[in-house]
């Protein structure tokens, strides 16, 4: 028979199980709860910040980002020599976008990722800068920058100043295009004309990521050549 000493130690063994079980069981919960949710929670979050967050008030210092542009040049026509100003490095704000009939007004960002389209709306490197006489490629969030694109109507006005130049655009026309399908826009991106191209993700009032995309065509009005090869 056990002793009254062994039975004391074995209801304190029990006790000991009864305390640090649940507690075993609350932390291998929390942790299963946020491994499942945070795959979902993150881009939530993530659009959450970029949406609500006063973005558009943040200079180039606060956010980490190198600006080139000190407002309009006055420069609208000519030649603009590759030695006569500095061609954006990647993540540098160097211009401005407005498009008539939208609250699009933001900064113009010379590369794309996700830290730089929480500033403005950003041209891609695999396409041109404005003047180069070929395609411009530039998108921005459906949830902040480009949130209004949908708007830009047939014949509207689209300016674009840059530490180099003014340039003036016309939307010629508007498109929705599958995410996946580059042959949408590679001709106007690769062609001999100049042609802007802004784009955005489709439906804009959606949070998550969606397999379509808003496509905004323009062609050149005015603004300088720049000539890349001096």
């Amino acid at each position: 028979m056990r002793t009254n000493s062994e039975k004391n130690r074995s209801k304190k063994g029990y006790r000991k199980y009864f305390i640090i079980l649940p507690v075993v069981f609350l932390i291998c919960g929390y942790i299963l709860f946020f491994v499942c949710l945070t795959p979902i929670l993150n881009p939530l979050i993530s659009v959450y910040s970029l949406a609500f967050s006063n973005t558009n008030s943040r200079t180039a210092a606060e956010s980490g980002t190198n600006s080139i542009f000190n407002g309009s040049t006055g420069i609208r026509n000519g030649i603009v020599n590759y030695d006569e100003f500095d061609y954006p490095a990647y993540g540098d704000i160097f211009g401005k976008i407005t498009v008539e009939g939208t609250n699009i007004d933001c900064n113009l960002i010379f590369g794309s990722n996700t830290s730089l389209l929480r500033q403005g709306a950003c041209v891609s490197i695999y396409g041109h800068i404005p003047g180069c006489g070929s395609g411009i490629l530039v998108g921005a969030h459906n949830n902040t920058y480009f949130h209004s694109l949908p708007r830009a109507k047939e014949g509207a006005t689209v300016n674009v100043e840059t530490n180099y130049g003014s340039f003036v655009y016309r939307v010629k026309e508007t498109k929705i295009i599958k995410d996946t399908d580059r042959q949408g826009y590679e001709k106007q991106l690769n062609g001999d004309e100049e042609t802007l191209i802004l784009y955005t993700c489709y439906p804009v009032d959606t949070l998550a990521s969606t397999p379509d995309r808003f496509f905004v065509f323009c062609e050149l009005v005015s603004g300088p050549k720049v000539n890349m090869f001096e």
